[in-house]
């Protein structure tokens, strides 16, 4: 997101670049236009003057050449362009490793879903064996006690 920021930052830096570049330079000559339509300068040297002032005095004068600062405004464009193109390339992985991964999340939740209702269903087997333990318990107590009961009234019987 900070890298994203100052790509940002860098854009506006450079359309503000670009425009106080082309709004406070001076041509020597007038522009021709290509055969594509776009504007060429003859001598391609286009000089901007600057004053650096201290103290109410001109200190320094000196010229800039166009040519030079345009190509470094076309190089850090460039650059910027390139940087964006990363950045972007990065959302999108980014998107496509969270799509997968929120995918993978919601396999995961349905597989514990289904150990739940797995463990759920485990518990209820297991408490139904026990009563079946615990009744097959109290019918091998009464059939003992049928069969003494039984053998008493043959004994009785046979007397």
């Amino acid at each position: 997101l900070d890298e994203i920021e100052e790509v940002n930052a860098n854009c506006i830096l450079m359309a503000n670049l670009q425009q106080a570049s082309s709004s406070s330079t001076q041509s020597d000559s007038t522009p021709v236009y290509d055969t594509d339509g776009s504007a060429e300068n003859d001598n391609n040297v286009i000089y901007e003057v600057t004053d650096v002032e201290q103290d109410g005095e001109t200190v320094e004068r000196h010229f800039v050449n166009f040519e030079e600062t345009r190509a470094l405004y076309e190089s850090l464009y460039h650059n910027l362009a390139v940087e964006v193109e990363k950045v972007n390339s990065v959302n999108l992985k980014l998107k496509e490793t969270n799509a997968d991964l929120t995918t993978e999340l919601a396999r995961y939740k349905n597989q514990e879903r289904c150990f739940e209702i797995s463990q759920e269903k485990n518990d209820k087997l297991e408490r139904c064996y026990q009563q079946f333990i615990y009744q097959e318990q109290c019918l091998s107590k009464k059939i003992n006690a049928l069969h003494l009961s039984t053998d008493k009234q043959i004994m009785t019987l046979n007397e």
